[in-house]
């Protein structure tokens, strides 16, 4: 699916760059008609071509077409880009919002992730009142989504450290700029203007989740996806339930790793089902529990979120009226099946599963439901354990570590203000900020590793150095870091954690500081970012 809808959305792409460059140069009759014509063909040729492996044509329409160049065409031709496609005179649309349609129309020409990020942001505000250009918008970061580098989050219940590579991943994890984050929040924020766009979209999120491995503690995490599909369910059918329970049943058949089972039990109890449709439901999440597969890791990291939720759910029924202990019953065997499995040999989490099963047996009084003795559940076999990939481990990185721990106070909190306001010590964070500028990184394994690493001492920097030159020295070459960073390789979500943590530090004290600097680099994506945070500003840290 996924490569099959690259294809679409390369497709796409080249009808709207060639819509681009010809509309604004050929502006007679006869040349838009020629223009209309490749854009027909190259329609046929998608509807031919661009199939994904589930033999559906991908959520294009020609509307959606059409709609990818309408950013782009903004600046060359107002009176189409504010055309109505149901025949409307541009002036009965809404004018849009000047600064808020600049933005948009940037945020198209920056990556994937970044530009579907934006636009959706854009489409939340309150300042775009034009539901047709808002449909644009989230249709267009939709397909924007597609080319994502990251395909889903991945996290873990397990301590990570965050001076190690998987720490790093777990850290550009959480920015959630992956292909199914981004479709997710597009689908859901269609709701609210075209609810049967929005379930379209929602249908063709593909998920394609790997297992875990026991050597790596990550694990596919996209509970986004089914909190979605709960609430598209209840929210966008009206008063027919009976589709909006068979849309429900229809995509929770997608779970099958164990790490989806605790959002499946979560969206079964947000539906906020009726007393029948919640027995039914109890059979269907048996259904589901009955096709999942077996994964180490991700049992590892979710068995006991999967015993807590699956009680809440069957607590949640019994508030319906639903008798019995059913949920608790089908979980049982579930559990069982995965604790005979495989097993990693560094997790706690399987000899922790039997007693809490059996607690929540007795506080909800199920006494019907056997419990799990622990000593008939031992794994088939013992896998592999964690490997943590550490930094600060060359004699370079390891000395700008310890000297900017020496700098920070070797205590849970750093060194009070008035120390760090005396002349000695920011001398001594002066010589520092020098020698990380000045480092190149040639040691490091990979790029990401020197990338991650500078770019965590230019934080520390930051929040210790009170308001000063030197601290304006170090925001504007933490900026020059970001500004010529490599992100089309491989670390365009790790890239923009620190942006994104730059981001927070303007919500505070320094924020004219922090975004003029962002603003002023040159950078599409830094200058984007600023420009949104001043115009519609996430929120400021308390």
């Amino acid at each position: 699916m996924v490569s099959s809808s690259n294809h679409a959305f390369s497709a796409v792409s080249a009808v709207k760059h060639f819509f681009t460059a010809s509309y604004a140069g050929l502006r007679a009759p006869r040349y838009r008609l020629c223009t209309g014509l490749v854009v027909c063909a190259a329609m046929a040729t998608l509807a031919a071509r661009a199939v994904p492996v589930g033999g559906k044509e991908p959520p294009l329409d020609s509307r959606a077409i059409l709609s990818l160049s309408s950013l782009d065409h903004a600046r060359d031709d107002p009176e189409r880009a504010e055309g109505s496609k149901d025949g409307r005179l541009a002036q009965d649309r809404p004018r849009h919002d000047p600064a808020i349609e600049t933005l948009a129309i940037d945020a198209a020409g920056v990556a994937p992730e970044f530009a579907a990020d934006a636009m959706i942001r854009i489409a939340s505000s309150p300042r775009v009142t034009d539901p047709a250009w808002r449909r644009e918008l989230l249709d267009e970061a939709y397909m924007r989504a597609y080319a994502a580098q990251e395909q889903y989050r991945r996290s873990s219940t397990q301590a990570i450290p965050p001076d190690s590579r998987q720490g790093a991943q777990y850290l550009a994890s959480a920015t959630s700029l992956t292909r199914v984050s981004l479709q997710v929040r597009a689908a859901q924020l269609m709701a609210l203007t075209d609810p049967s766009r929005a379930r379209e979209l929602f249908e063709w999120i593909d998920l394609n989740l790997a297992p875990g491995v026991c050597e790596d503690p990550l694990v596919p995490a996209v509970d986004e996806y089914y909190s979605a599909l709960s609430l598209l369910a209840r929210t966008t059918f009206g008063a027919d339930r009976g589709e909006a329970l068979r849309f429900l049943e229809l995509y929770l058949w997608r779970a099958q790793l164990p790490s989806e089972m605790p959002a499946v039990a979560r969206a079964l109890e947000r539906f906020r089902p009726r007393p029948d449709e919640a027995v039914y439901l109890e059979g269907l999440f048996r259904w589901i529990l009955d096709a999942g597969v077996t994964d180490a890791r991700g049992f590892s990291s979710s068995a006991l979120d999967i015993v807590s939720r699956t009680a809440d759910l069957q607590d949640a029924h019994r508030a319906l009226g639903v008798g019995g202990a059913y949920l608790m019953e089908v979980l049982r065997p579930y559990l069982i099946g995965q604790l005979k499995a495989p097993r990693c040999s560094d997790s706690d989490a399987e000899s922790l599963t039997p007693p809490m099963f059996n607690a929540a047996l007795r506080r909800l009084k199920a006494d019907e439901v056997k419990p799990i003795e622990a000593d008939s559940v031992r794994p088939s076999r013992m896998l592999g354990i964690v490997r943590f990939d550490l930094y600060w481990q060359t004699p370079e990185a390891r000395r700008l570590h310890d000297d900017a721990l020496r700098l920070r106070g070797r205590d849970k909190a750093p060194l009070p203000l008035k120390v760090r306001q005396t002349k000695e010590w920011r001398e001594q964070a002066e010589r520092l900020l020098t020698d990380v500028e000045q480092w190149t990184g040639r040691r490091e394994a990979t790029e990401r590793d020197y990338f991650y690493q500078k770019s965590v001492l230019f934080v520390w920097l930051l929040d210790l150095m009170p308001r000063s030159a030197v601290r304006t020295k170090a925001l504007h070459a933490f900026v020059e870091l970001l500004r010529h960073a490599d992100v089309d390789r491989d670390r365009r979500t790790l890239w923009f954690a620190f942006l994104n943590r730059l981001l927070e530090m303007a919500r505070g004290g320094y924020r004219g500081e922090i975004l003029d600097e962002l603003e002023d680099s040159h950078h599409p994506v830094l200058s984007l970012y600023a420009r949104l945070e001043r115009v519609m500003p996430a929120g400021r840290r308390p």
